[in-house]
């Protein structure tokens, strides 16, 4: 990512002197450098991916930082800048004057992107046209650079089905779609609406019950998690790995697959679920009583090693009650 915040930096203006005149409006075309200092109306971020603020915000040096805020284990994470990533223009209404578009990031190391079409009312002030496009369901990431508006106001943008972070080289599958105004809202009029399977790619989700101990028995209390993993879509695993993180005193019982790992992680390999659909694993523990309960974290690998393209669905994390 920061990469990409260099390469835009080398590209595009990134500051205006505090003893320059603003420039005069231009219709919709809103430069760079008044858009890093601007307040912004920014749509909703999908609810599947990277979490942020939204509504009026007030951008500084081209970003938002955004106050830490903690989620439970399986929901998208709150990321911690809004962040503009690139600026392109053109006439997405057919009214002589060029519209500008914007792509923002919600990020923290990777994150949410949407592209949002900006203009200026007849008082001078800027307004949104509306979201043109987001990173949900298939689509997970938004190219920075491509984006267009041709001749018939049509917003075109290369879209993937997997975002790198860091070092990551997974392969991604990346397609050119369309979008126009349709009854005031952006609609996709040309490109393709599904995203190609992906074999190095998989949406498989885990989840987890509660650890509730029983009365003791032999100084132990001793309880079952149900730990269901699930495949959504993309390559279908042959199998999963589970690794479990057990608070001080929780101790595995009764029968478990084979187990490989030291005292204060243990993993055990079991069979995935059939493509599209679910599998559920009980385990059992016990705890000795006077212990206090915790909380037991699971995470989960898939075999052969895939990328998740939901990040945080290979987390849980199980309350132990009694």
């Amino acid at each position: 990512m920061l990469t990409t915040l260099v390469a835009l930096a080398a590209v595009l203006p990134v500051a205006v002197p505090a003893h320059a005149a603003p420039p005069a409006p231009d219709g919709g075309r809103i430069s760079l450098a008044a858009l890093r200092e601007a307040t912004l109306d920014v749509p909703a971020w999908p609810a599947d991916n990277v979490q942020g603020p939204s509504g009026p915000l007030r951008f500084h040096h081209g970003e938002v930082t955004v106050a830490p805020r903690t989620v439970p284990d399986g929901r998208p994470p709150y990321g911690q800048s809004i962040v503009i990533l690139a600026v392109s223009y053109g006439d997405i209404d057919h009214d002589g004057t060029d519209e500008t578009l914007v792509v923002l990031g919600c990020l923290i190391e990777g994150g949410s992107k949407q592209i949002v079409a900006y203009d200026r009312d007849a008082d001078g002030r800027i307004v949104s046209r509306g979201q043109v496009t987001a990173t949900t369901g298939e689509v997970r990431d938004i190219s920075n650079t491509g984006v267009r508006v041709d001749g018939s106001g049509v917003v075109t943008a290369r879209v993937a089905d997997y975002q790198r972070c860091c070092a990551d080289r997974t392969p991604q599958s990346w397609q050119t779609r369309g979008y126009a105004l349709r009854d005031g809202r952006f609609a996709q009029v040309s490109g393709p609406t599904r995203m190609p399977l992906n074999p190095r790619v998989t949406e498989t989700r885990l989840t987890a019950g509660e650890v509730i101990l029983g009365r003791p028995v032999g100084g132990f209390r001793s309880g079952g998690v149900d730990v269901t993993v699930t495949h959504h879509r993309g390559a279908h695993p042959e199998r999963v790995t589970l690794t479990f993180y057990p608070p001080e005193g929780l101790e595995r019982s009764g029968r478990w697959p084979r187990v490989t790992g030291g005292t204060d992680s243990f993993s055990v390999t079991v069979a995935a679920p059939a493509a599209g659909g679910s599998v559920t694993h009980r385990f059992t523990f016990r705890l000795p009583v006077g212990v206090s309960a915790g909380e037991l974290p699971i995470a989960l690998d898939t075999v052969p090693q895939l990328s998740p393209a939901i990040p945080w669905q290979g987390s849980a994390t199980a309350r132990i009650l009694g």
